[in-house]
């Protein structure tokens, strides 16, 4: 089909220009899904950056510039990579990385992959990945008419130039303009804009620079500003792809595994292959960064010393060392020791009074992407006057097949769930401040240990076995420092809280399990020769199995238990949003003797502050729906990321996120019990609003709030 196109001469009155853009653009829209999806091989660079424009002078009443070694105009990311890209209509992007090169430390949203570059407009649907969850809607969206209008801006023999306006302020939707070929009606030139307002953190503006060649993008630019607690900041990411071929070589795309995206080694790390791929000149702001990079490399490399203590840096901040981590790494950063932090050690809990634990992990590297861990702990009770020990050790003995072996033993205080109830900080707070002893413990004496690896293809399988002498407890410790009326501290048995009746007898336990996970649809990249694995794109399979073994090691646990579980993170859901869900059942087979601790759990809360994960209720007791039987759960959660909140004028400028979900389970002993909530989120915050029924109805609601720093 053709169709007939005036010819106007330049700056003309166009008096039909309405007319002729909603036939041509409908046209354009056409040809557009019909390329769309092609095979070719081709040769790409990325060169992106990130710089602090402006610091401000005080955060919190403290000068950043004398804290820090920050400065206004910094480069703070360079990155640089030449590679070989693959399309595969059925396979997606994959990527052969050739060369690489970088300055800085990097952000957590920039851009990486050249193949990230390759936004394509002929989707209905486009993301920017790398800097939001947010899906935007394309002016060649198939039903573009409903959001954009489209102005004539000026036309010629060859190409038009068309204005694209959206319909809606605040949809997810760009503005700008686009030039079409008017011969084959493919795209030609993108300037589109779109701002944070429309939904992406810390962004004010993003632009959007292309230049398409044959309905496929040889030019990508992305420019963009913003600003994160006064400090402001640019990037740039650019992208050029160029020697096509029509078609992909099979022998090339044998190279990769079937879910491989990326393939990087460490000999990509050499600047020769990259100066002589580069595409884009390079500032005299990065030339001089690179050249101050290169020179502190070669300094280290010289000072390297033998992989003893005095290699280490001996930097020891009292302050840091309180609050947060402190890393203590050798010159040659093959080996680390980290010292957790002093304030969260302490602890108090109505077993054990207050108390102290504190671990030290001790970490080796190789080149080769092994690794191992040890990390000695020790736990002491003021109450009780007791003082445990622990010790882990984890091997990664083959990185491309995730082959992993943990061992650890000592013993120490555990939660009665081992899901964990509430986090060691938030009890002692709870204890201390609102008289509620939520945490219920038990005195362990164990030894375990575990191997797992990936075998053919998406399969994980690993193997555990555990022997553990298993103490029940009671509470020693009732000070508190304010006493509440109508409320005191219960006992450590969940089941019987008014009593002080142990939970179970101090018993034996000897158990073996296995885990079996299948996912569909893993994509990963493999960085010298380990797997980085990506969200999955379909859901997880998980089969668990554990057999309590009677009579070995004098163990008195004598059941079998099975589960099965299915589950998917982030399904993309486009414009809605993305939604998560986890369904499971288990079962305790010829249970004929099985103790509290080994029952199953499930991760419940009774406190203000609430774990967010998929599979925790906001309201559930912690402890009272455990079982020994059978038991099925189901979660679901969906945010719809905006949608509805961007619509509303004061809350946009919150650019908070908008939660639906709830929960089931069903036990025998218990019945049913359903939750549904409503929430909002941004970034590391959260506050949802539950409501929870039994089969006689409302049981409890309540406000539950999480943060994470």
């Amino acid at each position: 089909m053709m169709f007939l196109l005036p010819f106007i001469a330049k700056g003309a009155v166009l008096t039909d220009s309405t007319t002729w853009v909603k036939q041509f653009m409908r046209k354009v829209i056409e040809v557009q899904k019909l390329n769309r999806v092609q095979n070719f091989e081709s040769d790409a660079y990325l060169k992106s950056n990130l710089i602090l424009e402006n610091i401000p002078k005080t955060i919190l009443g403290k000068k950043i510039q004398i804290r820090s070694n920050l400065k206004n105009r910094q480069l703070i990311w360079l990155y640089e990579t030449s590679s070989k890209l693959y399309s595969d209509k059925n396979l997606g992007f994959k990527e052969l990385v050739k060369a690489t090169k970088t300055y800085g430390k990097y952000p957590s949203w920039d851009f990486k992959s050249p193949a990230q570059l390759q936004v394509n407009f002929a989707d209905d649907l486009v993301k920017f990945e790398a800097l939001s969850d947010k899906s935007f809607i394309s002016p060649l969206e198939k039903n573009a008419f409903k959001d954009y209008n489209f102005y004539l801006i000026e036309k010629d023999s060859f190409t038009a130039k068309i204005n694209v306006v959206p319909k809606h302020k605040y949809a997810p939707t760009f503005t700008g303009n686009i030039t079409i070929n008017i011969k084959n009606y493919a795209l030609k030139d993108v300037d589109l804009k779109t701002t944070g307002t429309k939904g992406i953190d810390f962004i004010d503006t993003l632009q959007v620079l292309q230049t398409y060649k044959d309905f496929k993008p040889t030019h990508t630019v992305l420019n963009y500003n913003g600003d994160f607690l006064r400090f402001i900041f640019t990037g740039k990411s650019e992208a050029i792809f160029n020697n096509f071929k029509t078609g992909v070589n099979p022998d090339s795309l044998k190279t990769f595994g079937k879910n491989e995206i990326v393939k990087d080694d460490s000999s990509a790390y050499h600047s020769n292959k990259l100066v002589k791929d580069r595409s884009i000149f390079l500032t005299l702001q990065e030339r001089l960064s690179y050249a101050y990079e290169d020179s502190l490399n070669q300094f280290r490399k010289d000072e390297i010393e033998s992989d003893s203590l005095s290699g280490l840096s001996k930097k020891v901040r009292l302050f840091p060392l309180f609050f947060s981590d402190l890393v203590w790494k050798s010159k040659s950063k093959k080996n680390l020791i980290l010292f957790d932090p002093i304030f969260p050690a302490f602890f108090y809990n109505t077993v054990e009074g207050a108390g102290l634990s504190y671990g030290v992990n001790f970490l080796s590297f190789s080149k080769d992407g092994k690794y191992w861990s040890i990390k000695p702990r020790v736990r002491y009770g003021l109450s009780n006057n007791e003082l445990n020990s622990d010790v882990s050790l984890s091997w990664l003995y083959k990185p491309k097949s995730r082959g992993l072996v943990n061992f650890s033993a000592g013993s120490t205080y555990r939660d009665l769930n081992p899901n964990g109830t509430i986090g060691t900080l938030q009890n002692t707070l709870n204890t201390l401040f609102f008289e509620q002893n939520f945490m219920k413990l038990y005195r362990k004496e164990y030894l375990s240990m575990g191997i797992g690896r990936e075998l053919v293809g998406n399969f994980y399988l690993s193997i555990g076995t555990e022997i553990s002498r298993n103490y029940a407890a009671n509470n020693t410790r009732d000070y508190a420092f304010r006493n509440i009326r109508d409320r005191g501290f219960s006992s450590n048995n969940p089941i019987a809280p008014n009593f002080g009746d142990k939970i179970f007898p101090n018993y034996t336990a000897f158990f073996i399990n296995s885990s079996l996970i299948y996912t569909l649809r893993q994509p990963y990249i493999l960085k010298d020769g380990v797997k980085i694995y990506k969200l999955p794109l379909g859901p997880r399979f998980i089969v668990n199995y554990r057999k309590g073994v009677n009579g070995i090691f004098h163990s008195e646990s004598n059941y079998n238990y099975l589960e099965g579980e299915i589950q998917h993170e982030k399904l993309d859901m486009g414009l809605w949003g993305y939604g998560s869900y986890s369904v499971s059942a288990g079962k305790f087979l010829d249970a004929k003797t099985v103790y509290f601790p080994e029952w199953r759990h499930f991760s419940g809360n009774s406190a203000l502050v609430f774990n967010p994960g998929l599979k925790s209720f906001h309201l559930l007791d912690f402890y009272t729906y455990s079982t020994s039987r059978f038991f099925m759960e189901a979660h679901f959660e969906h945010n719809f990321n905006q949608k509805f909140s961007a619509r509303i004028p004061v809350i946009r400028k919150l650019k908070l996120e908008e939660l639906l979900g709830g929960g089931y389970l069903t036990q025998p002993d218990r019945g049913d019990y359903f939750e549904a909530y409503i929430g909002l989120r941004r970034w590391a915050f959260r506050a949802d609003y539950a409501w929870s029924f039994d089969k006689f109805g409302l049981l409890n609601q309540g406000f539950r709030i999480s943060f994470a720093f």
